[in-house]
């Protein structure tokens, strides 16, 4: 009789409601969507990181108002063709920056009295869509990319909450929001002097020397991203099927 094989577990599709409560997570914390109270605590614990990294301050008011991660959160409820309709209107509808909110996804970890612990903010590729356009892609076709490529824009635990797995655990989260949508890429930078790269490579990424530029062929872009010269890229590529 042949072996027979165990199915591989499937992860069972997000909802808005889970990203907005969130996960429970290690040691007593939660994962979930920021809300306004949580914009405070979260730029102090981004200060301390010493990379000088704040949430951007129109991102800020968007999660102070409700309106942060609306398309993506959209696209949670009804699919891939529901987020880029959602993210259409709002492109279309608002001023571009306070558009580009509803396509940024910001959690926060929070302990058991519900204080903010831990922050990641993931925005709308600026650099990456400026790059695009100067390369000569339309207005359109660049804006799009945000629908593709997401970065990190900063990363912050507590001191005292460190060491506990909250931080790979909000890079873990984020991904499977990315992933669900179709994005393609994740990626962000540290500083070169700090010593990060470990703690990217277990969590999943490819992590670049200081200065590195990286391809961007697999979503059919003709030059390459970076950062200074005294930073480090770290990315995550959607696999290939």
């Amino acid at each position: 009789m042949g072996k027979t094989t165990k199915k591989a577990r499937q992860t069972p599709p997000l909802s808005a409601d889970r990203v907005r409560t969130g996960w429970q997570g290690p040691a007593g914390i939660r994962i979930r969507l920021a809300r306004g109270q949580d914009v405070e605590a979260a730029n102090e614990l981004m200060a301390t990181t010493g990379d000088g990294v704040r949430i951007i301050p129109v991102l800020a008011a968007a999660i102070e108002d409700g309106s942060a991660a609306s398309a993506m959160l959209a696209g949670l409820g009804g699919g891939s063709k529901a987020y880029h309709d959602a993210a259409a209107h709002t492109f279309t509808d608002r001023p571009m920056n306070e558009a580009m909110t509803t396509v940024s996804l910001t959690l926060v970890a929070a302990d058991e009295q519900d204080r903010t612990v831990g922050a990641l903010s993931a925005t709308a590729p600026g650099t990456l869509i400026e790059m695009a356009m100067n390369n000569g892609y339309p207005a359109g076709k660049a804006l799009a990319l945000s629908l593709l490529v997401a970065k990190v824009h900063g990363l912050a635990v507590a001191e005292h909450a460190r060491g506990q797995g909250i931080a790979a655990t909000l890079l873990k989260r984020t991904w499977q929001v990315h992933q669900q949508l179709g994005y393609f890429l994740l990626y962000g930078s540290y500083e070169a002097d700090r010593d990060l790269a470990a703690f990217y490579t277990r969590a999943g990424y490819t992590t670049h020397a200081p200065g590195e530029t990286f391809p961007l062929d697999r979503i059919a872009l003709p030059f390459r991203l970076g950062a200074g010269d005294d930073q480090c890229v770290f990315t995550r590529w959607r696999p290939r099927r």
